[in-house]
């Protein structure tokens, strides 16, 4: 799978570089910030390859260092699902072609919707856009579907829109599937559910964690989402049995692995 900042593709738009995306490849697209790459993410990246390998096209997504609602609404966020390693490694076992990973910073946050479509359009040779139903994009999220079918259709652009996913346990009741859901079960500690909707075990990527903290502060709170208070024995890439200890929101003690799973 080849990756791309999003530096990368205005470098090829300004004529600063002389590269062309993937040589030239006609793509497909989705954009998202895809955390944890759960069920309902599954079904719309496999509808966008599905369309997308039937036309020839090479097939990737774009996507943020952090999940935007970590940025937009951090007072309240609760922590991330997956690392940005973790999803490129998801998008890679997923069977993708290439991603683009964005930096939303002001600049990025101020395009128009227009604008962002056109620069996949024409840097990124974008033939196919597929993207969930309430899927919004540009400037203070202005260009919804609609707008998104009526600039597809002036540029010859196939759009497909996926409808939500919902799963149903215990009841009658249907909950719809998102990373703010399963945010929630892993908050509580619901593992069968959340690993039901991630369709693999929730795990904290240790060696990102150990990155990202100094010798001083080992114990400090990642951006990752940690289950609550409590001593729990996880497996390691392993397979291996590890004490994992979290107090006060945070880590005691960082194992010596680069992951751990929650079964």
């Amino acid at each position: 799978m080849k990756l791309f900042t999003w530096n990368d593709i205005l470098s090829i738009l300004n004529g600063d570089s002389d590269k062309d995306f993937l040589n030239g490849a006609k793509t497909g697209i989705s954009v998202g910030s895809f955390d944890g790459l759960h069920k309902g993410h599954r079904k719309l990246l496999g509808e966008l390859k599905t369309a997308g390998h039937a036309k020839s096209l090479s097939c990737g997504v774009v996507t943020f260092a952090r999940p935007l609602p970590g940025i937009k609404h951090s007072g309240d966020y609760m922590g991330d699902l997956t690392t940005l390693d973790q999803r490129i490694k998801l998008f890679e076992e997923f069977g993708l072609d290439f991603a683009i990973i964005v930096d939303f910073d002001d600049s990025f946050a101020s395009m128009m919707g227009a604008d962002f479509l056109n620069i996949l359009l024409n840097v990124c040779n974008m033939e196919l856009l597929a993207e969930g139903i309430d899927f919004r994009c540009g400037f203070k999220g202005a260009t919804d579907a609609q707008a998104i079918r009526y600039w597809a259709n002036q540029n010859g652009i196939e759009t497909i829109f996926v409808d939500p996913v919902y799963f149903r346990e215990g009841t009658d009741d249907e909950e719809r599937i998102s990373s703010s859901y399963i945010r929630s079960m892993v908050q509580k500690g619901f593992f069968t559910t959340a690993n039901e909707l991630l369709e693999r075990p929730y795990e904290l990527d240790i060696a990102a964690i150990r990155r990202t903290t100094t010798e001083n502060s080992a114990a400090a709170k990642p951006l990752q989402l940690l289950p609550p208070d409590g001593l729990y024995r996880t497996q390691n890439e392993k397979g291996e049995l590890v004490r994992l200890e979290i107090r006060d929101g945070k880590i005691v003690e960082l194992p010596e692995c680069n992951i751990v799973r929650f079964m």
